[in-house]
């Protein structure tokens, strides 16, 4: 049986997978690796989160923002 905690989490990842591809179109220039990489990183800092649903959004904004920096 599921838990609440275990949806979020599959409910999470799907929203990272998808924000992967549209990054991976969006800066094509960069490898799959380093996006999942950075991805993962910002992940890591919400990992103590207790409400998820605007994680994706913040991992995208601190992603595309360290990509626009570079």
């Amino acid at each position: 049986m599921s838990t609440l905690d275990t949806m979020a989490s599959e409910q999470l990842d799907t929203h990272l997978a998808q924000l992967e591809d549209r990054l991976g179109r969006d800066y094509a220039n960069v490898t799959r690796t380093r996006l999942r990489a950075m991805i993962d990183r910002e992940r890591a800092r919400f990992a103590g989160a207790r409400i998820h649903a605007f994680v994706p959004i913040l991992i995208e904004r601190a992603v595309r923002t360290a990509l626009a920096a570079t």
